[in-house]
This record gives C-alpha cells, structure tokens and sequence, in this order.
C-alpha cells in the first residue's frame, strides 16, 4: 500500500540520506515500489519529480550526478550541504545585525525579506540568555531601492529559484560592450549585491566562459520549464563566489580580455594599491591591466580625473576624451 506523501518524503530523504553512493532512478523504483513502480512509466517518473522538487524547495539539497568514471550516476544528498556549523554572535554583532536587518525590512522590494525575518528571529532566540546592548545612538543604517529597480527584485527572486534547483535561466540582455540585445543561456552559480547593485554570475552557454550580467540590463527572464525537479547542471566543485565578489569594476567578465596601459600618479599609488593588485607593473607610473568590462574601467578612470590616464589603446584613450568633451 502507498503511504501518504508527507510520511513518502520523509523516507526519500532517509534513503537519499543512508546511501553512500548516487542512487539509480531504477533504485529508487526498487525501493519505492508502491509509490514510484505502480503502472505507467511517465506518471512515476513526474510524481518523483514533484517530490523532488518540494524537497528542494523545502533546503534539502539533492543533486543529481550524471556519473564519470569515478562516481556513479544517480540521486544523493550531500551531507555537507544539508547541515551548517554552529554560528555564533558577540552581543554587539547581534545587536548590529539585528539593527542592519531592520532596515533592509522596512523595504518591501527587498528580494529575500522573508529570509531575513527568519534569520533575524534565530539570532534574536540564540541570544536571549545575554542581553543584546542597544546600538550606538549615532549609528544609523538604511537600505534604499528605488521604484524603478523593483524588476530587479523579481529577477533575483527566480534567479535564486534557478539557483536553488539548477535550473538554467534565459534571458534576453542588453550588453554595453557591444550596444546588442542578445538571448543567452545561462548556468547560475551566484548572486552578488555590491554598491547598489545585483550582478549574476554563471557559465554562459553563448561565450562558453563564465560571465558576469548586471540585473538592470536583463530585459527579460525564464527558467526551463522541463522537468523541474530534476538539476539541468552542477556548480563546479573549483568555483568560489569570492573569487567573483572582491573583483574590480573591469574585471567583470562582460567581453573577451582587452590589454590597458595606464598612468597612475604616484602620490596616488597607494591609496589604489589594492585596486591595482592584479596590475602588471611596467615602470614606476605605468602598469597593465586585464581589462573585460570596458564600461568599468571608463568610469574608473574618470573618477580619478587626472590622476589616471590611458595610455593604450588608443581607442580607449579616444573614447575618455570624448566623453570629457560632452561634459564641457
């Protein structure tokens, strides 16, 4: 007889859970044979699908492995994805936190308002044996989006769908760099808030490279609709989002590299060290860049008036003059 669904999950996720190895669709059938084996083929198949795509929803990540020569294809849950180590906050952390996520609150626009609200509660019972200190009173944070980023919020809110159950996302997006509305598969590997804006980062099925897309420029957004419970890809195990959330404005992966010489003002060298890090030195004022976001280097360099100046390519060193030029 077939158990009901809510008891049929919870011993998905026991199974899923006890098995040391990915675990076959034809596995699962064996081991499920009243919920999963019972008459036609694609009706079991999409019922599991369904199961499968609550759990997701639900945080409990099972991947599916298309199997190499070293591991099996099949269905597991990583363990080290399920559980997370025990944090813990100093007082004034909590208290700094709390006042931080009651800011963001107040915005409805904010994507993940009901994810902070859950967070904000957990630190808030994790703390109540110590008293949490009020903030300093000439502290003061708030979080500001404005009525035309709103879209924005809704991009993030699928893309981190997308994310969650590996689904591959098309959108249709206008690229600076070239001035052309392109459609582009992506895979999503992650999401980075910086200076007031949202920036996807993911393998781009077109460029065959990992890119950077800017969220206000995406026209429009889609996840693939087939089988939604069942992952279109894998985050590759060498991919850090760090390596993406500490870049510099032209190290966006927009375009194919551009070499850059620049010019820096020696008195302006070590304010700009860490800006300048991944900058080949040629002399004591010129270093080379690796530029893939020309739009980001352009403003960069403006910022920094006559301090900066590019010396190559000339085109480039052209379209910085003439910008200037517009604004005289």
């Amino acid at each position: 007889m077939a158990v009901n669904r809510t008891e049929r999950l919870l011993d998905l996720i026991a199974y899923l859970l006890n098995a040391h190895e990915p675990v076959s669709w034809q596995e699962i059938k064996n081991h499920f044979p009243q919920d999963y084996a019972q008459g036609v083929e694609e009706s079991n198949q999409r019922k599991f699908e369904r199961d499968k795509a609550e759990l997701i929803l639900l945080g409990i990540p099972i991947d599916y492995h298309s199997g190499t020569e070293f591991k099996k294809e099949g269905y597991i849950i990583e363990k080290d994805k399920l559980f997370l180590p025990e944090i813990e906050f100093t007082p004034q952390e909590a208290s700094l936190l709390m006042l931080a996520a009651d800011a963001v609150l107040e915005e409805d626009s904010f994507p993940y308002g009901d994810q902070l609200e859950s967070a904000l509660h957990k630190i808030i019972s994790v703390n109540q044996p110590v008293h949490l200190p009020a903030p300093p009173p000439d502290l003061r944070i708030s979080y500001s989006d404005s009525a035309g980023s709103r879209p924005r919020s809704v991009w993030v809110r699928r893309l981190q769908d997308a994310m969650d159950r590996r689904k591959r996302v098309t959108i249709r997006y206008f690229a600076f760099s070239t001035g052309a509305t392109t459609e582009r598969d992506v895979d999503v590997y992650g999401l980075i808030f910086r200076q007031g804006s949202w920036t996807m980062v993911g393998y781009d099925h077109l460029r065959k490279s990992i890119r950077n897309f800017v969220l206000s420029r995406i026209e429009d957004l889609q996840l693939n609709p087939r089988r939604p419970g069942t992952p279109d890809y894998e985050i590759p195990h060498d991919f850090s989002l760090n390596e993406f959330r500490n870049q510099q404005p032209w190290e966006l992966r927009m375009h194919e590299p551009i070499a850059v010489t620049v010019r820096v003002s020696s008195h302006r060298q070590q304010e700009l060290s860490t800006q300048l890090k991944a900058a080949e030195r040629k002399d004591e004022e010129t270093f080379c860049m690796r530029v893939t976001w020309k739009e980001g280097l352009l403003r960069w360099v403006l910022e920094k008036k006559l301090d900066v100046l590019v010396l190559d390519p000339p085109e480039i060193r052209d379209e910085i003059r003439s910008r200037l030029q517009s604004l005289i």
